[in-house]
């Protein structure tokens, strides 16, 4: 089962702890990283340290593939970010469940002919055949009582996979054994460096992870 890191912003805007997240993300036993690119002042009004700049963004791509040997994506959210990406050379996009309908940045990315994953509460028309959808609970963090959905959004086979904001990682193994088959969780270096870190997991989670599922894999289960 692929697990998706998400660094998201919980790198802080330090560059020496971004590419620390990417070599713990890869040494415990992560398929992907993942980063967020966009504009901090039209989502928040101001810039924040966390917004990655183009050259950051390609920075941390040559870093995952040619000295940690991890494929690294990035979360888009207009244009103009999606031309940073195709000069940087990635292989495939995310978008986020708050670009979900954004119909312009969803033609922009179609027009690339790249893989999209998308974070979704339910399957959506116009996009192309092989997009991973993945099961989303948008609320930060969800809670237990949001859990009931779970299976039965799973057992729709468009969805590929679940985008994990719970406490823990508990829910993402109900997931995996519900037929999840990509998970996407935030990952920080603790659980109080990053406006994620509640939420993520850490190094020692993520290993935990990983071994439970190369088990259950192994078993079969």
């Amino acid at each position: 089962m692929p697990i998706i890191a998400e660094i998201g912003q919980n790198h802080c805007g330090n560059m020496k702890l971004a590419k620390k997240l990417i070599t713990e993300a890869y040494d415990n036993g992560a398929t992907f990283v993942k980063f967020q690119l966009y504009d901090s002042k039209q989502f928040y009004g101001k810039k924040q340290k966390s917004e990655l700049s183009r050259q950051q963004a390609f920075n941390l791509f040559d870093y995952a593939a040619k000295e940690i040997g991890i494929p690294c994506f990035f979360s888009v959210t207009d244009e103009e970010r999606v031309k940073w990406c195709e000069d940087i050379g990635v292989k495939f996009y995310k978008l986020a469940f708050s670009q979900r309908n954004n119909q312009k940045l969803i033609d922009c990315i179609k027009e690339t002919g790249k893989r999209m994953i998308v974070s979704t509460d339910e399957p959506l028309e116009g996009f192309p055949e092989r997009t991973i959808f993945l099961y989303c609970i948008p609320k930060y963090p969800a809670t237990e009582a949001d859990t009931w959905w779970i299976k039965d959004k799973l057992e729709d086979e468009r969805f590929w996979g679940f985008s994990d904001h719970f406490i823990g990682t508990n829910v993402s193994r109900i997931a995996y054994i519900c037929g999840a088959m990509y998970i996407e969780k935030h990952f920080a270096i603790d659980h109080k460096t990053g406006v994620d870190a509640q939420w993520s997991m850490i190094p020692k989670e993520l290993r935990e992870l990983s071994e439970w599922e190369n088990l259950c894999s192994q078993l079969q289960l």
